[in-house]
This record gives structure tokens, sequence and C-alpha cells, in this order.
């Protein structure tokens, strides 16, 4: 395997800012993802519905989760060593460095999850916007097998042809993912092929099912401007009320694409631009001041999915924050009056 990595490329670009941004943007996600299971758990336990559209959400937090723990594991790894400017890595000497690999392992195969999640959250939306009837057990089997199955057999293709491996931050953060060893073209396809293909997939499959579902739900409001809706007895206008007036947290749900394209267009820029430098041999002005500025918004970025969810789903959430509120001050409660009051119960 020839070096073909483009020279320009192995500028050290990593810096303490963007180490510092990716532990502290994994770090909140971790935390968040488990404050977001603490919440679903007791929104469960007082007795609330969980339909099928919150259970997705649970498994996209798990696949972010994860993702985060190897980009923290590995800013970890940038700590200890200086990866891009590494003469071993530089002169792409074919060594193996497991920690690197397993890094990259877990870090492509959970955030091409993390991608499908977010896109089968807004094909259900879409597909069951006027059928709120449960899916069926093929389905259901059917989203967990091209939300893990997919990416488990790509990340798996990769370990053995041997193409996962520190990419001297080109495309990435301060984190192992497509080796800069590669030629020019398998670098770039696997790339594309390992996460940013889907990414850019993920924002447009996401943005039409969104248009969609608007433009369904007007239809739907066209059509009843045209009924005479004092004809029908309440139980059709209550069925078609419904059908019209979705809860608002399917906007919420919608809306995970959105902080998905916010959080990541910084990376999808860098790969995009890096991929046309690399095989034009067009000098792009600025190139390199722009894609370290862009950098420092990735290594956050790419690390902070989790975290807006628990935001979106659990700290702007009244009901849920009210929930927690509850469930810590009663507990708090219950163990300060139980010396006192042993004969009577305490109630929140």
């Amino acid at each position: 395997m020839g070096n073909n990595t483009d020279p320009g490329d192995l500028i050290d670009k990593i810096n303490m800012l963007d180490i510092v941004l990716t532990l502290a943007g994994a770090s909140l996600s971790i935390l968040g993802a488990f404050v977001l299971f603490f919440a679903h758990y007791i929104r469960h336990k007082s007795g609330k519905p969980t339909d099928e559209v919150r259970q997705f959400l649970i498994f996209l937090t798990v696949a972010d989760m994860f993702n985060a723990f190897g980009l923290l594991s590995g800013a970890a790894r940038f700590l200890n060593s200086k990866d891009s400017t590494d003469d071993k890595v530089a002169a792409c000497h074919r060594y193996e460095e497991l920690g690197c690999i397993a890094q990259s392992y877990i870090t492509t195969l959970f955030g091409m999850s993390s991608f499908f999640w977010t896109t089968i959250i807004a094909f259900h939306l879409f597909w069951t916007y006027e059928d709120n009837s449960p899916s069926s057990i093929k389905k259901t089997l059917l989203y967990h097998f091209i939300t893990w199955g997919i990416p488990f057999a790509i990340t798996t293709a990769a370990v053995s042809k041997n193409v996962l491996g520190s990419d001297l931050s080109v495309g990435s953060g301060a984190w192992c993912w497509i080796s800069a060893c590669l030629p020019n073209y398998d670098r770039t396809l696997w790339m594309t092929i390992s996460g940013k293909g889907w990414e850019i997939l993920m924002y447009f499959s996401c943005c039409a099912f969104y248009l969609l579902i608007k433009w369904r739900k007007i239809k739907i409001r066209r059509h009843r401007r045209k009924m005479n809706i004092g004809s029908l007895s309440p139980s059709q206008t209550a069925v078609q009320s419904d059908v019209e007036t979705k809860p608002h947290e399917d906007i919420r749900f919608l809306l995970l694409w959105l902080i998905e394209v916010v959080l990541r267009i910084f990376g999808t820029i860098r790969y995009l631009t890096a991929a046309v430098r690399r095989h034009t041999a067009k000098e792009i002005k600025n190139y390199n001041t722009v894609d370290k500025v862009l950098l420092h918004f990735q290594s956050f970025g790419d690390s902070a999915q989790a975290l807006c969810s628990c935001l979106l789903f659990c700290i702007f959430d009244k009901e849920i924050r009210n929930l927690l509120k509850d469930n810590f001050f009663c507990n708090q409660k219950r163990s300060e009056k139980r010396p006192l009051l042993t004969r009577q119960t305490t109630v929140c």
C-alpha cells in the first residue's frame, strides 16, 4: 500500500482547545444520556404511556452515548501522544495500534447507527402520521437490522480491510477514523461508506420526510375546510382533529435531524473540501485557516448529540422536568423525614 497522503494533510491541526472541546462535549453527552435514561424510567414508572418513537429515541441515545465514549477515549489518547506529527504515522509505516483501531471501530459503528436511527424516526413519523397503530414485529425487527446490522457489517468490513487508523485529523478531530495511509481514492471511498455518505443522506432524507409531513398536514387542513364539519358525528370530528393536530412531541422528534445538521455540518464541510482538494489538486484559498476554525466546532459538535437530546427532551420539557424535580426532592424529603416520622408515610 503506497503512501499517497497529501503533504498538506500532515499539518499538526490538533491543539489543546480541540481536545478540551471533545472531552467536554463527550462527557456532557454521556451525562445527558444517563439523565435521559433515568427520565424515561421515571416516566414509565409514573404510568405515562411509552410510544414507539420515544423508544426509538432511547435507541438513538444509546448509539450517541457509545459514540461519545469512543470520542472521549480518542481525545484522552491524544493527550498522551502526538498523532499528527508521529514519524511512523506520517511515513505510513504499517504498524498496528490497537487502541486507535478499537476507538475508530466504536465511533464508526455507533456514529452510523446514530444516523440510521435519526432517519428511522423521521420515516416512522411520516409513515404513521395518519395511522397511530403500533408497528408490526417484522417492521420493528427491520428497523433494528438497518440501524445496527448495516453499521456492524460496514465497520467489520473496514477492520478486515485494515482501513481503520489515524487519519491525521483530516475529516475528523482528536480521534482516529480512516487511515491516512490509504491511497487517495480508497481513503475518500471509505470515508463516504463508513460515515459521511450516510450523514449527508440523512440530511436530505429527514428534510424530505419533514416537508412531506408538513405537506400532508396542509392537505388534511384543506380537505377539512371543504367538508361540512358540522354534519359529522362527534366521534368522526375527534378522529379528524387528532389527525390534524399531532402532539407537540412529534415536532421535537422531527427536529432531531436539524440538531444533527447544526452539530455535524462543520465536519461535513471539512470532509467535502478535503476530498475536493485531494482529488483535484486544487489549492483552496485560506484552506488551512478555515479548516482549523471548523475543526474547533466539529470537536464539540460531533460529540454533543446525546447532550442536545437531553436538553430537548428533558430540560426543555416541562413534564419531564417536573418529574425529575419531584422524584429527586421526594426522595430527599423521605430520607430527611423518615427518622422523625416513623409512624407516618411521607407524601410528596
